[in-house]
């Protein structure tokens, strides 16, 4: 029986670098997904969210919630936050920008169209890819806090995965981000979760209906009958 859950909606969203998390450190785990109200309902009753936030991740009898604290947590368990202070601190800087990075893409399903998703992650990517492979050079290591791989690297990795699912090229003027990329993607633990069931699919309407209808919430503007959750209240 696999003892570590991650709950939250049934896609990847923000608990997706967790996973990838997850995986880089060799820590088997079972996605719990929430589908309906109800299932919110009874997981606020457990008391397990300190916060009333998901994703939820139960390990080694604690129940973490706000992604950036259960990656840390998993970096430091994992032996994934550097040699020393110097380079937790610039994991830690690297980390926060790579989130900012990714929101765009983590925000991609909720747009209305293809044209718009592209033309924002265009305009992303062009802002902080480059500082990257600038960063990337600086350290000389192929990785970008440290002389090995830790969290900084695995969460814009995932970000990066994101981004190529919607414009292939992404990486073509970076090479030294390319070479990042497929190094973190190489780890066996990823690679492996990469090919697993737990990997969910690229969110698309399905995601994005199934969380409005967990939370009650409007659907956005261009999706049909966007009320449709809210007015059931």
């Amino acid at each position: 029986m696999v003892d570590v859950r991650l709950t939250y909606f049934r896609g990847r969203g923000r608990a997706e670098t967790t996973r990838w998390m997850l995986a880089a450190t060799a820590v088997k785990f079972m996605n719990v997904p929430i589908d309906t109200p109800e299932d919110l309902s009874v997981l606020r009753a457990s008391k397990k969210l300190p916060f009333d936030q998901m994703p939820l991740l139960e390990i080694d009898g604690k129940f973490l919630s706000q992604s950036s604290a259960m990656i840390r947590y998993l970096a430091r368990r994992g032996e994934l936050y550097g040699a020393n202070d110097t380079d937790a601190m610039w994991c830690d800087l690297i980390a926060g920008v790579a989130a900012d990075f990714a929101e765009t893409a983590i925000q991609a399903a909720f747009k209305p169209t293809t044209e718009i998703v592209v033309a924002d992650l265009e305009a992303r990517f062009s802002k902080f890819g480059p500082r990257f492979e600038a960063r990337l050079e600086d350290q000389n290591s192929g990785y970008c806090a440290a002389d090995s791989m830790t969290f900084a690297d695995i969460i814009l990795s995932e970000a990066i995965s994101s981004y190529l699912e919607w414009c292939p090229d992404t990486l073509d003027s970076t090479p030294r981000l390319k070479a990042l990329y497929e190094r973190v993607i190489g780890d066996a633990g990823i690679a492996a979760y990469l090919e697993s069931e737990l990997r969910y699919p690229k969110p698309g309407n399905d995601y994005v209906i199934g969380a409005a209808r967990v939370l009650r919430r409007a659907l956005p503007t261009h999706m049909p009958d966007a009320n449709r959750f809210v007015a059931s209240i």
